[in-house]
């Protein structure tokens, strides 16, 4: 991503030209959803690679007097958050279907270790953290890639929504998928340039997450028009019934009535 160009200016302010470089790490964490996403970064500085980190912010945003103070490193937390998003308005380092039209930064956040206050020439780690937020006018599930624009060889994971599959890669080494109730795949900006590493996920719809229809349990259903239905069995049952209850009848007033003559 472009926020390495800023990272080398501070780095390499007051550094000698005879500097040992010591181990420094760039972790990318990627969260995309439906409608929006987040990138995570996690940098840190270790050995000699912290003293001229901290020896370039003192000479560029203090008073070049060795020591770091909290002001010094609010100044530096703003001059960070202007450069990343300049840096960003000048290349959108994510598009969908190749287009960047629909896709918003909302916000951008930095958590600057506070081990970078005092002493410049201590060696302990420094670890920065950053994330940037953006929104999506439409929804990922319509899309068959997305793209990503990154650091080259350093390690990213990327996490996509329930629904979406991973058909396969471009511009990443070392790649390993994760499949649970979502896709995860990770490894590294394949490097393109320099500094440059590029990232293409070509994506597809997983209908299996779908929510399907429960079959109708025909057993135990009952239509509500069946309850006041009379089958014609059951009607010829009772005419035949109330046939020999009105003849038993009439009988038995027959044998009352020739009786009450006789007498």
């Amino acid at each position: 991503m472009k926020i390495v160009k800023i990272f080398l200016v501070l780095v390499l302010i007051g550094a000698t030209a005879g500097a040992a470089r010591a181990e420094r790490q760039w972790i990318n964490n990627i969260t995309v959803n439906e409608y929006n996403m987040t990138w995570g970064y996690t940098e840190t500085y270790t050995g000699v690679d912290s003293v001229i980190y901290r020896t370039g912010v003192d000479s560029q945003f203090g008073n070049n007097d060795s020591f770091i103070s909290a002001w010094e490193l609010l100044k530096l937390d703003k001059e960070m958050r202007s450069r990343l998003r300049s840096e960003i308005d000048n290349e959108l380092d994510v598009r969908i279907n190749n287009k960047t039209a629909g896709i918003e930064v909302i916000d951008i956040d930095s958590s600057l270790s506070p081990g970078i206050i005092g002493n410049i020439n201590i060696s302990e780690p420094i670890v920065n953290k950053y994330k940037v937020s953006y929104t999506f006018k439409d929804s990922i599930f319509n899309a068959s890639r997305i793209w990503f624009l990154g650091q080259a060889g350093s390690p990213v994971t990327i996490v996509l929504p329930p629904g979406i599959d991973v058909t396969s890669t471009s511009g990443m080494s070392n790649v390993t998928k994760i499949i649970s109730d979502h896709t995860e795949v990770s490894g590294f900006f394949t490097q393109i340039t320099k500094d440059r590493g590029e990232i293409t996920l070509y994506l597809a719809k997983n209908t299996s997450f779908a929510v399907k229809a429960s079959p109708l349990n025909v057993t135990n259903a009952t239509s509500p028009a069946s309850e006041n239905v009379v089958k014609p069995s059951a009607i010829a049952s009772k005419i035949r019934d109330a046939s020999i209850l009105g003849g038993g009848i009439v009988i038995i007033l027959l044998i009352y009535i020739f009786k009450l003559r006789k007498r």
